[in-house]
């Protein structure tokens, strides 16, 4: 418990006249330097501040009962401090109930408060947590409001040039001329993907299917020949019958003077599935070079538009301004983000600093409870007590016990 300091009341004294000088003129005389004012400043007095009275074998308890000042009054740990060497002193198995509840309400109470030092690690983490993702979300704003700010800027520049060169429309057409070439680059890319699929599979065929159709594995070679037929699977189309992929490898296993007709018509079918496909993939390389024809011309035509849009420049003056005053706003904006993101690393460091603090405080205090688990399991070594000595802590111990219960509880 700690008191208030009292407000000290200065009180200056002075001595009183002589009756002869009462009516005498105003003259001042010399004041000597050894001359009194007054009397001492009274200096109110401080309580002191109360303290516990503790032998140096329960270092450890005292320890942990200051790191508890939070959950317990001065009264508590003071009656606790008083009672504990009883219980301590006592061996596990002979200790009365009031002192294992005596026992059993400290631990309580270090468990409770251990709780709230984590509560607070955790609240502290969160801070950080919460700052971390405030930060990226800080810093991703920046970067939007930066590269709008820049492309605004960009844009402004654009329209000034337009309205001096009449560049602005032709710009626009620009930018439809460089998809239109995009188009045409992407319909070339997949021609050129379409040729090396059917070069791919041809080859991938004339590879795989001739050997298995003449027989040409040796039997030793079984293994390598049902690799083979997997491939060969694996290389027809989705539309192929599945009747035909389920007997082809059966029939593939064959020799062609063991194959009954069954399945040399099955060989045969397969045969013809694939170079159907083989087909199918020229046809789609043909259409593809007709789309990249139909892109070229497109493109051609995205030229001429260009050169056309020199007529719009009259307009270009309104756009200018327009962009011009987003351009501000954008300018503005970054201007704002910035200087909130320049906020944040004195703010990590705070919040960091929180955390510390906060694991440092339930470090001190599980280490008060460790050491204090020590004395705790001490061996008791019994004395002889004097018999007025053992009385008086017995009679005195269940009220102090019971009074920190109390206190305990309601806290």
């Amino acid at each position: 418990a700690s008191s208030a300091q009292p407000r000290r009341a200065l009180r200056l004294s002075t001595t009183p006249a002589h009756p002869s000088t009462a009516m005498a003129p105003a003259k001042r005389a010399a004041q000597s330097p050894k001359a009194k004012v007054g009397r001492p400043v009274k200096v109110a007095k401080v309580a002191p501040v109360p303290t516990l009275q503790v032998d140096d074998k329960y270092a450890a308890a005292h320890e942990l009962l200051a790191e508890l000042s939070n959950e317990l009054s001065f009264s508590c740990a003071e009656m606790l401090m008083a009672t504990l060497p009883h219980a301590l002193e006592t061996a596990k198995a002979e200790r009365h109930s009031f002192q294992q509840s005596l026992l059993k309400g400290l631990a309580d109470t270090c468990h409770k408060e251990q709780s709230k030092r984590e509560v607070r690690i955790a609240d502290a983490e969160a801070k950080v947590a919460t700052h971390t993702s405030e930060k990226a979300s800080a810093a991703d704003k920046l970067e939007a409001s930066k590269a709008t700010e820049e492309a605004r800027r960009s844009t402004k520049e654009v329209s000034e040039s337009a309205v001096a060169s009449g560049s602005a429309a032709t710009e626009a057409a620009a930018v439809a001329l460089v998809e239109a070439r995009k188009a045409v680059g992407g319909a070339e890319a997949a021609t050129e993907r379409q040729v090396k699929e059917k070069e791919d599979f041809d080859a991938k065929v004339q590879e795989l299917f001739p050997p298995l159709k003449e027989g040409a594995w040796a039997k030793k070679d079984w293994r390598l020949r049902q690799k083979a037929i997997s491939q060969l699977i694996g290389l027809f189309p989705s539309s192929a019958p599945e009747s035909l992929t389920a007997a082809l490898p059966l029939a593939l296993k064959d020799t062609p003077d063991a194959r009954g007709p069954f399945s040399t018509k099955s060989v045969e079918m397969g045969e013809q599935i694939l170079k159907e496909h083989s087909s199918m993939l020229e046809e789609a390389i043909s259409a593809a070079k007709t789309l990249v024809t139909e892109r070229q011309e497109a493109a051609a035509k995205a030229e001429a538009v260009a050169a056309e849009a020199a007529a719009a420049r009259d307009a270009a003056q309104e756009e200018c301004i327009v962009k011009e005053n987003e351009w501000l706003e954008a300018q503005e904006a970054f201007t704002s983000v910035s200087a909130l993101v320049a906020g944040f690393p004195e703010e990590a460091r705070r919040f960091a600093a929180e955390v510390e603090e906060a694991k440092s405080s339930l470090q001190i205090l599980v280490i008060a409870v460790e050491n204090y688990k020590v004395l705790e399991n001490l061996p008791v070594v019994v004395p002889e007590p004097l018999v007025e000595d053992t009385m008086a802590a017995v009679a005195s111990e269940p009220a102090a016990v019971e009074a920190c219960q109390v206190e305990v509880a309601v806290q």
